[in-house]
Parts: C-alpha cells; sequence; structure tokens
C-alpha cells in the first residue's frame, strides 16, 4: 500500500473529529463572547451618558449659584437652561437604553424638583435668608442626584462582571473540550507514527547517510532501498542524480578554475572604484557640513532680525505711553495734594455739615482714601519707572542701530539679557528660584557687535537655566549633603565674571552648578542642530551660532569645562579692539568644548 493511501485514511479520521469540536465549540464560545461585548458595549455606553449627565448637573448648579451670587445676571440662567436642556436628553438617552431601571425615574423626579427651584428662583426676588436656603436645597438636590447616578453605575458595573464570570466559565469548559480532543489527536498521531511513519523515517536516515556521502564527496556511493512504496523509487532516482551530478562536477570544476580568474581581476577593478568613491565621499561631507553652516548662519540670522525688530517695535509702542503717564504722575500729585488741602480746609471750618455730607463721608471713607492715595501714587511712580528701566532694556538687547561694530559696554549687554530672562529665574512651584551671583571687573569699552554678543549672552544663559531646571531644591540638598567638600551652591546659582585678560583681551565666563554634561556631549557641543533636548524643545542652532559668532565674526574663543554632575562653565574671549586679533581666536578647540544638559 502507497504512503499516501495509509496517510490520508487516518488523517480524514482525525480531521473530521477535529473540524466537529473545534466548530461546535468556537460556534458556542463566539455566541458567549457576542453576548458579553453586548454587555460591555451597554455598559460603556451607559457611563458616557452618566457621566453627561454628571456634568450637565454640575453646570446647573454653578450656573443657579452664580445667579444669586451675582446679582440675577440674566446670562447665567441662560446657561442653567442649556444645561438643563442637554441634562434632559442624556437622561433620554439613557432611558431609552435602559428602560426597565427604576431609579431613572427617581433621577428624573429630583431634575423636576431641580428645575421647580429654578423657575421659583427666576420669578421671585429672595433676601439674604432665602439665598442661603435656596443653596441649602440646591446643594441637597445635587447630592441626591449624584447617589442615584453612582448607584446607576455601581448597578451596570455589577451587571457587566456578571456577564464576564460566566464569560470565563464558559471558556473554562471549552477549554477542556480541547485539552480532550488534544488529548484524543495525541493518541490517534502515535498510531499513526508507529504503523506509517517509523518505516518511512528509517527508508528516509538511509537517503540521508546517501546525500551525506555524496555531500562529502564520494559520488561514486549507491543506494540499495526495497520497500515497495515511493521511497524505493526515490532511491532509484537519487541513484540516478548521483551518476549525474558525478559526471557534472568534472566540467564545473574545469570552469570554476576559468571563473576564479575573471573574478580576480574584477576584484581589482572594484577596489579602485571603491578608492574613488570614498574619496568623493569625503569631499561630499565636507560640502555638506559647510551647507549645514550656512543653513544654521541663516536660520538664526532671520530669526533674530525678526525677533529684534518686534522687540524694537514693542518697546517703543510702550515707551510712549509709559512716558505720558509717568510725566503726568507729577501733576496728579500736586492736584490731589490741592484737593486734600481744600478738603482738610473744609472740615476745619465747617465742622458740622449737613446729614447728607456727613453719611457720603462715612460711605467713601475719606479718611482712609487720605490716607492711602499718596500710596497708590507712590506705587504707580515706582511701576511706570519699572517699565521704563524694562523698555530700556529690550532697546539696548535688540540694538536694531548699532548692526556696525563699534565699542560697548559689556556689563550693559549683560544685563539686558538678566532683565530679559528675568521671570525664568523667579522661584516656581517645580523648582526654585535661580540665584545670580555677578563678579564684573573693571572692563573698557570692547569694539563688538553689539547685537550679535548679546544673542551669544542670551543662548548660553538659556541653556543654563535650562540645565538648572532639570534639578529641584531637594536635588541641590541632596548633592551638596554626598559631596560636602565641593565647591557647588547648593541651591540653583549662575554666576557671570568679567576681567581683563591680557591688555587687548577681556574674558567673559558664565558658569552654572547644574547637570554638566558627558564627554561624548561635551565633543559634539558646537555642532550645528545638535541638541540633547526632547522633539519640539530645541533646534540645535543656538551655540553653534554663537561660536560661529565668537570665533569668526570677532576673532575670539568660546570653549568650556564641564564635567558630568559638575556643572559647567563657559569661557567667551574677545579682543577689545577687532584691530588687534589674534591668529589663535580662529582655532576651534574641540576638545575643550562642552554644555549643560539641556542645549538649544
Amino acid at each position: 500500500m502507497k504512503i499516501l493511501t495509509k496517510f490520508i485514511g487516518s488523517s480524514i479520521a482525525v480531521v473530521g473529529l477535529i473540524l466537529c469540536l473545534t466548530v461546535g465549540s468556537e460556534d458556542w464560545l463566539k455566541q458567549v463572547e457576542k453576548s458579553t461585548e453586548t454587555s460591555r458595549e451597554r455598559a460603556a455606553q451607559a457611563d458616557s451618558i452618566v457621566l453627561n449627565l454628571k456634568v450637565s448637573l454640575r453646570d446647573q448648579i454653578a450656573a443657579l449659584r452664580n445667579y444669586l451670587i451675582l446679582n440675577r445676571d440674566p446670562s447665567d440662567m441662560a446657561k442653567y437652561h442649556k444645561a438643563m436642556s442637554d441634562f434632559i436628553l442624556s437622561l433620554d438617552d439613557l432611558e431609552s437604553l435602559m428602560p426597565e431601571n427604576s431609579e431613572l425615574r427617581v433621577v428624573r423626579r429630583r431634575h423636576s424638583f431641580l428645575v421647580r427651584l429654578a423657575t421659583e428662583l427666576r420669578d421671585t426676588p429672595s433676601t439674604l435668608k432665602q439665598t442661603q436656603q435656596d443653596f441649602r436645597t440646591i446643594n441637597s438636590f445635587k447630592e441626591d442626584i449624584d447617589f442615584s447616578l453612582n448607584y446607576l453605575v455601581t448597578n451596570i458595573q455589577q451587571q457587566y462582571a456578571l456577564a464576564r464570570q460566566e464569560s470565563n466559565k464558559f471558556k473554562q469548559t471549552t477549554h477542556i473540550i480541547r485539552y480532550a480532543t488534544t488529548g484524543l489527536i495525541l493518541i490517534i498521531l502515535t498510531g499513526q507514527m508507529i504503523l506509517i511513519l517509523i518505516p518511512v523515517i528509517l527508508s528516509i536516515k538511509k537517503l540521508q547517510l546517501g546525500a551525506t556521502k555524496i555531500g562529502a564527496g564520494n559520488l561514486d556511493y549507491r543506494l540499495n532501498i526495497q520497500t515497495g512504496d515511493e521511497i524505493e523509487k526515490l532511491s532509484c532516482e537519487f541513484n540516478q542524480m548521483a551518476k549525474k551530478l558525478a559526471e557534472s562536477y568534472y566540467f564545473l570544476e574545469q570552469k570554476i578554475i576559468e571563473r576564479t580568474a575573471e573574478l580576480i581581476e574584477l576584484n581589482q577593478n572594484l577596489e579602485i572604484e571603491i578608492s574613488e568613491r570614498k574619496q568623493a565621499e569625503t569631499e561630499l561631507q565636507q560640502v555638506l557640513q559647510n551647507l549645514q553652516q550656512t543653513q544654521a548662519q541663516l536660520i538664526q540670522t532671520e530669526k533674530m532680525s525678526s525677533l529684534g525688530q518686534m522687540v524694537a517695535g514693542v518697546a517703543h509702542e510702550i515707551n510712549n505711553p509709559v512716558n505720558f503717564i509717568h510725566g503726568n504722575l507729577v501733576y496728579v500729585g500736586e492736584y490731589t495734594q490741592d484737593l486734600l488741602r481744600l478738603v482738610q480746609l473744609y472740615q476745619k471750618h465747617y465742622p458740622n455739615p449737613i446729614t447728607e455730607i456727613e453719611e457720603q463721608t462715612e460711605t467713601v471713607e475719606v479718611d482712609f482714601i487720605i490716607a492711602d492715595l499718596d500710596k497708590i501714587l507712590s506705587s504707580m511712580k515706582i511701576g511706570t519707572e519699572r517699565i521704563r528701566q524694562i523698555v530700556l532694556s529690550l532697546r539696548n538687547f535688540s540694538r536694531l542701530d548699532e548692526a556696525d561694530m563699534k565699542p560697548v559696554d559689556i556689563h550693559e549687554g549683560l544685563d539686558s539679557t538678566l532683565l530679559i530672562l528675568q521671570n525664568r529665574l523667579k522661584a516656581k512651584p517645580e523648582h526654585p528660584a535661580i540665584e545670580v551671583v555677578k563678579e564684573y571687573g573693571n572692563l573698557p569699552l570692547v569694539e563688538c557687535y553689539a547685537g550679535q554678543m548679546n544673542q551669544v549672552f542670551m543662548n548660553i544663559i538659556s541653556n543654563a537655566i535650562d540645565a538648572l531646571e532639570a534639578f529641584d531644591g531637594l536635588s541641590f540638598i541632596a548633592r551638596n549633603n554626598e559631596q560636602s567638600t565641593s565647591n557647588l551652591e547648593p541651591s540653583p546659582t549662575i554666576r557671570i565674571s568679567t576681567q581683563v585678560l591680557h591688555p587687548d583681551r577681556v574674558a567673559v565666563r558664565i558658569a552654572d552648578n547644574g547637570l554638566g554634561m558627558t564627554e561624548e556631549v561635551r565633543k559634539r557641543l558646537f555642532d550645528p542642530f545638535f541638541t540633547t533636548k526632547p522633539v519640539g524643545q530645541g533646534t540645535g542652532l543656538g551655540l553653534s551660532i554663537s561660536y560661529q559668532i565668537v570665533v569668526e565674526k570677532h576673532s575670539g574663543m568660546l570653549r568650556c569645562i564641564s564635567e558630568a554632575g559638575q556643572g559647567a562653565e563657559f569661557w567667551i574671549e574677545i579682543p577689545m579692539r577687532q584691530s588687534q586679533r589674534g591668529s589663535t581666536a580662529t582655532v576651534r578647540e574641540r576638545s575643550n568644548r562642552s554644555k549643560p544638559m539641556a542645549i538649544s
């Protein structure tokens, strides 16, 4: 008998049994899962509707409270009616989903009481005592309706949990049936293996041995299998194949020798082509780097130009009205003093005015106004002075009128930058205030592009703030306890120092006690588009542009000293006069560059 006939006969029986058990159990399981899914969908819809009911109820209560508090504003009553309509529509949807639930009728009845109360509040004016009573009534209705809605949610969740429990029980029963089916199939397969597969396996082992011999190079090996089935025919074909393979082997051996010589020649030509491609790739990388630097310069120049124009425009628009207010405060103060003296003279010569004047005097609290008016005018004067200082700092930072190189005060640029960043230095709930320590030396006027140097200060100080914001106050205290011998400050600190290095060069050092950086980050510090910030929070252009401004446009030097966990210090060094540029300023020291962990 052929192997196929034996195998098909036994396999048909096994497949029939598997189909019967599998199809039956799967159909039953689908019905149960469908019922469970229907229950889950109803529960989800009911939860969503109940949530909408709670939101609408909350809006109704808020509108009613505002109506009572804010002198019966009609807009609050309009908000109430809109929330009420949403509540009724959602309640209708829930009743259509759960028509048999009696708790919904309780919710509708209690809500109707709330609607009736709202109508009475709209039509009837109320005293303070009545308003307090209305508040208690509204809160009582809200708590009753919330209780009923929470009860509905609990009931829905219990029904869904019961359906899930029944589904799990059925799945367990189905698994038991499948395990039993698997055992029966294993028994049948074992019988097939003993009666059919073992003889076939022995014959296949002989074929495998023959294939191994042929693979080892013994092309004269032949099989001798007599089973009376397809295996015997396969062995005969194997012997024919081995004979033809031996003939082909000697022919291919000659071809391989010829092909080897051709491949050697092609390999030599390929090595020459690879060398040429590597050289071209090196040139392309250099061109790409130049393009990236040019692109970074264009992007940052356009951004800072637009920012400078906007800042200068805002400063100009604010400056005029502030000067108007500040200039008139003096006259307002004089007029106020004149009026107050007039009132005092009136009180002196007419100590017993008529009843209406006495009542009005007590109502407006004239004595308090006389005492507080000077304080108000003083506060307004201080405020306008502060605004004028901010406007001046914005104009100094933008410096649109100083595009040419000219002598400027470096300290003025640093102070303007710090004033613009003052809001980021203040304490916030997620991190403490950042302390700025100024250690300014006696610097003369320095010849430079003022707007561009302000841009450098802005980029470096902003990065220092980003690094310090990664720490909170507890982190600084913990680090200070672990490193008691360290010189790092126990609180977030930025230290700015200036000094004259040589008769013709000045240095600005900006240091922070933040996270510092690793060696890998330090090596790529000034590469265009390199950033350690999350996507969308940094372009990777700030320090690259700063490096170009200091080194290429001012013949200076920009480097940074830092270790992981030890903070970072940027060192900016430029000539006092650009006619005194030194050759050392054009050397790009990549080995000394580093930055805080957050890089713009």
